[in-house]
């Protein structure tokens, strides 16, 4: 049992670490704010198991009382994981609603953080006490689906409200999940009752949620698929010729490029200024060369790397 938690909690680590990741390069060739908040949501998400690794497999003394098992070890990290966490999933589903007030944005999660530290701080320790702590995490995630819902229901007919609809099921299957997990925390800290003199193969059940990882899961599911698609668009769509540092790029890329391919000097000077959106007339006058030297230069490129337009050229270019 011990290998098999070992086991799934190193899988999940893999798969939120690559989700981030995909979504940091996907926000890098794209800028759009989403991918660099559900990068954050993973980053938080990836320490905070690996908190909960740490305290099952790396040493950290099991709980031999009920006391110790209920106890909710490393508060305050625990609180600002947690918020790094719930605020840069609230901040997605605001950029996904083109929601851009600023107090909006801010007050849940405020509001998240003074409610978990007057708990740490006033309620007796126990399991209500900790249910509550995991439980007020659940009721941010219920207010993002209520925001949502709210938003479709006063302004059915906006933007934000076709992007819901086109996603309705994988919101659906979030709304579900949200239940399950306030549900999963009530067994694992109200029914399930651990024998302490025994070895525990679940030593901090009350801290893990299986329920939550499958909706972790869901979001890293719909990051691939999002990510991988802005990813290909970027080979597809050669960025602009008047973009920034576009020229410097070329020039990095092009010696290894005409290499590959064969091309000539001459040949690599053409293709040079074709993939900066040069026309024939512009590469004939920038290179002294007649018109017509210049269309059988760029007729002898095409042919070589086997493309059959300009666009097919830059297309394979930025693909290498």
């Amino acid at each position: 049992m011990e290998t098999a938690f070992f086991v799934y909690t190193v899988v999940l680590l893999l798969a939120f670490t690559a989700a981030g990741i995909l979504a940091l390069s996907a926000y890098f060739v794209s800028r759009k704010r989403a991918y660099l908040f559900v990068m954050g949501y993973f980053a938080f998400y990836v320490i905070d198991l690996a908190l909960i690794f740490q305290y099952e497999y790396l040493g950290t003394v099991a709980p031999s009382t009920a006391a110790e098992f209920y106890a909710i070890a490393d508060a305050p990290l625990k609180i600002i994981l947690s918020l790094g966490v719930l605020e840069c999933l609230w901040l997605f589903v605001c950029d996904f609603l083109d929601e851009r007030r600023k107090a909006l944005l801010a007050v849940p999660a405020v509001a998240y953080a003074v409610v978990e530290v007057a708990l740490i701080a006033f309620a007796p320790e126990g399991p209500w006490r900790q249910w509550a702590f995991y439980t007020v995490r659940q009721a941010f995630l219920a207010w993002m689906l209520g925001y949502v819902a709210f938003r479709c229901l006063s302004s059915p007919n906006s933007v934000a409200v076709l992007r819901v609809k086109r996603n309705l099921p994988a919101i659906l299957v979030a709304a579900a999940l949200v239940v399950l997990i306030i549900g999963e925390d009530s067994f694992s800290i109200f029914i399930f009752s651990p024998d302490f003199s025994q070895p525990l193969p679940l030593l901090y059940l009350s801290e893990r949620n299986f329920s939550e990882n499958i909706l972790a899961l869901l979001i890293a599911v719909y990051t691939f698929r999002s990510a991988s698609d802005t990813l290909r668009l970027r080979f597809q769509e050669p960025p602009a010729t008047d973009a920034p540092q576009v020229q410097t790029h070329v020039d990095d890329l092009l010696p290894q490029y005409a290499l590959r391919y064969g091309l000539t000097a001459r040949e690599r000077e053409v293709a040079r200024l074709v993939l900066l959106g040069k026309d024939n007339q512009n590469i004939a006058n920038e290179l002294q060369l007649a018109l017509g030297t210049v269309k059988a230069h760029v007729h002898n490129i095409l042919k070589k790397t086997g493309q059959p337009t300009r666009r097919d050229l830059a297309q394979d270019f930025w693909k290498k």
